[in-house]
């Protein structure tokens, strides 16, 4: 009996012992699926934000923490490893997550930490099918519609192509955005919806596997533009305003030369006339 009563207390702390663990890790990958997948993996390489494998190893978990919660705050601070990472991933501000608790951020790191021991166990994106960049052009202008009835790209975006008008300037210009991002970033950001003004346009309207591919596909085509092309709209605005200011001026400079030479001519004329009288 006594041995029983031993062993009990003992099997509970063990169970909780091997449990705890994979509760985090369980936690931890709700977080990382909710907050972080869009952007980042977990030993697959970058996308739009670093590859997290190993991530605890290279940053203590105070600063994660911080990091994590406000990554701007730390950058106004003046940490210089924040502003570089900023720098180095086209200065993409990765969005504030205030909600989340510092136990919740342990669990995401615990979680990462148990991923990048074995990454070929991570969450693997799903693979997406095909993209048809003539039909996610119509996607992005809304010519055809989203499955979901979600709003047209071009009503905050503007892609440069031959023959597609000019689209909002609510969102970054998305011309060369898979040169900024990677094919797999663009379709992680549509996927995820990392930033609130897309959360809240999307995430009730969520775009469909085939239409990121298609929209990708799209961006794609675009990204292969030479940079000067993608302006070259607006360079000719310039171009055509200077030219016509240039020319309204030398002709008005004209009229008040002409003007003026006529004045005292006529004038020498008419007092030579009377002195003759």
């Amino acid at each position: 009996m006594k041995v029983v009563l031993y062993l009990f207390p003992a099997t509970i702390i063990i169970l909780l012992a091997n449990c705890l663990p994979l509760l985090a890790q369980e936690k931890g990958d709700t977080t990382f699926q909710k907050v972080c997948a869009a952007c980042h993996t977990i030993g697959k390489g970058k996308l739009i934000g670093p590859d997290l494998a190993n991530v605890q190893t290279r940053h203590p978990e105070e600063w994660l923490i911080k990091f994590i919660k406000s990554s701007q705050s730390v950058i106004s601070s003046g940490d210089k490893y924040a502003d570089s990472l900023f720098k180095a991933y086209n200065q993409i501000p990765m969005p504030d997550h205030p909600n989340l608790t510092d136990e919740q951020i342990k669990e995401l790191l615990t979680y990462i930490k148990e991923k990048s021991l074995a990454p070929e166990t991570a969450a693997a994106s799903t693979a997406l099918p095909p993209g048809d960049s003539k039909r996610g052009r119509e996607l992005f202008v809304g010519n055809i519609r989203f499955a979901n009835n979600g709003s047209a790209c071009n009503a905050c975006h503007n892609v440069e192509m031959k023959g597609l008008l000019s689209g909002g300037a609510l969102g970054k210009d998305l011309t060369h955005a898979v040169t900024r991002l990677s094919a797999a970033g663009v379709s992680g950001i549509v996927s995820g919806l990392p930033f609130p003004q897309m959360k809240e346009t999307y995430a009730s309207k969520p775009v469909t596997p085939q239409e990121i591919s298609d929209l990708t596909a799209c961006l794609a085509i675009a990204d292969k533009q030479s940079p000067v092309k993608a302006s070259s709209h607006v360079s000719s605005y310039f171009l055509f305003g200077g030219a016509s200011g240039i020319i309204i001026l030398a002709i008005l400079y004209s009229i008040f030369w002409i003007k003026r030479k006529k004045g005292p001519v006529n004038f020498f004329i008419f007092n030579r006339q009377i002195e003759s009288i």
